[in-house]
């Protein structure tokens, strides 16, 4: 039986219906990184960062305006606050994290750190850039041309500036993603470290809720998101605006599947550790 089978056939067995106890919150203490799974909008959750890495989760995301030359963390322009800036909300916090233990997450697994930059421009891409030099020792990064593994890894998933001239600069901080639908016609001969991320929307992939047997269709579509991402060694997938459904969830992980975006972090923090005792 070839691996394609076999993934077909674990998919079909996911399907079918779980039960499980949900611990409590204050009992989902995990190490960051064990779930593959990032927080969307992480700024709007209670405790941005911290609920994130409590859960035990790979990654968060975090939109931005520049205002006056500050890095202002928020979905609106309306919403921004001199005190929620990438620096105190994020890059502070890691910093302290990794002097304090040398890591984010174990095993060399770099952290994610997705960034959407909500309005284009040159203008707010320099300023981030100059704002992640500061933090360059425990990013990842690329000098030269030669990649430099840290910690945590930047990946822009809002406008960038084009690839060519990413590839040009002599210190470069972030990686970027492409949609599944978006990818280059020669992506495979992206490397990694530029190209990071390959995303897609649940529901623009995906019918099956998860509430009855899952349809061949959605293996066979997993399967074609997964072999773009296995391309190019070192490539992430992420999918987000996924049901919250523990059928769904499980099919995803078994598919291998990197990332998870959720806005609910407790709950679907149950729902990718259904086994776990309090």
């Amino acid at each position: 039986m070839d691996s394609r089978s076999r993934f077909c056939i674990s998919c079909l067995l996911l399907s079918m219906p779980l039960t499980a106890c949900s611990p409590p919150i204050a009992h989902l203490h995990q190490v960051p990184g064990s779930l593959p799974a990032y927080a969307h909008n992480d700024y709007k959750n209670e405790r941005p960062l911290q609920d994130a890495l409590r859960l035990g989760f790979s990654g968060v995301e975090a939109d931005f305006f520049l205002v006056d030359g500050e890095i202002l963390v928020a979905h609106d322009r309306n919403k921004v606050r001199a005190d929620r800036t990438l620096r105190s909300l994020y890059l502070e916090p890691l910093r302290e994290i990794i002097a304090d233990s040398g890591r984010v997450c174990p095993g060399g697994q770099p952290f994610i750190l997705n960034i959407e930059a909500k309005e284009s421009g040159d203008e707010s891409f320099q300023a981030l850039h100059d704002l992640l030099m500061e933090y360059r020792h425990m990013l990842t990064r690329v000098e030269q041309g030669q990649e430099k593994p840290g910690p945590v890894q930047v990946i822009l998933v809002g406008w960038h500036p084009p690839l060519e001239k990413l590839a040009a600069m002599p210190v470069r901080c972030v990686a970027v993603q492409s949609y599944w639908r978006d990818l280059p016609p020669h992506h495979a001969k992206i490397p990694a470290h530029l190209l990071r991320l390959v995303t897609a929307q649940f529901p623009q992939h995906f019918q099956w809720q998860g509430e009855d047997e899952m349809p061949s269709e959605f293996a066979d579509h997993l399967a074609e998101l997964l072999s773009a991402r296995d391309q190019v060694p070192g490539r992430l997938l992420r999918i987000f605006k996924v049901p919250r459904r523990m059928a769904i969830y499980e099919a995803l992980q078994q598919g291998g599947v990197d990332l998870i975006g959720t806005k609910k972090l407790a709950s679907s923090a149950r729902l990718l550790q259904p086994n776990r005792t309090p």
